[in-house]
């Protein structure tokens, strides 16, 4: 992204800034896109101020068309792709709620703070978890791509041997820290 210096870069990544949660959407878009055309094919992503990892093994030119039509989508009729029901949000929150729920059951005096209970509270708390999860990525860690962002390149590189490509962005409207 040519409009963030790396500073500003490294600050929207780690307070989940515009540009981060905009790529985050892109990302999960042309994922759902890449895997109607490529089914056989396991995808999974990161997203970053500058851009975004889609790992996978498919052929590079397959990637630019999915992310453009992904933007065009996004933007248009279909935002809710933004919401992806494997992502990494999902898990981190239910991490989250069954740490805290069974560390809850665990400090409570007896009779309540039993191993039962506490399987009973971290199974509420993962039932739970879903659909707080899908409200999570809604809310706080995705954002519909602004109209000044772009696409600017697509590179393919390996990670142990992993096939994947980069996805580079350009978007001046989010390279502010905090253009929510």
């Amino acid at each position: 992204m040519a409009s963030l210096n790396p500073l500003n870069a490294a600050l929207q990544q780690l307070l989940l800034g515009s540009a981060v949660r905009q790529n985050h959407a892109l990302e999960h878009a042309t994922i759902v896109l890449l895997s109607r055309k490529f089914p056989e094919v396991r995808f999974s992503g990161v997203s970053s101020a500058l851009g975004f990892a889609v790992f996978g093994n498919v052929p590079t030119e397959e990637v630019l068309p999915a992310a453009e039509e992904a933007l065009h989508l996004l933007r248009t009729t279909q935002p809710e792709l933004a919401i992806h029901e494997r992502c990494g949000t999902n898990l981190a929150v239910a991490g989250l709620l069954s740490g805290l729920s069974a560390m809850t059951v665990a400090r409570m005096r007896r009779p309540f703070n039993t191993f039962n209970n506490v399987v009973l509270a971290t199974t509420a708390a993962l039932v739970l978890a879903r659909p707080l999860g899908l409200t999570v990525q809604r809310y706080l860690t995705t954002q519909t791509p602004s109209p000044s962002m772009r696409i600017t390149g697509v590179r393919r590189f390996e990670v142990l041997g992993t096939p994947a490509h980069f996805v580079s962005t350009e978007n001046p409207e989010a390279a502010r820290l905090f253009s929510w």
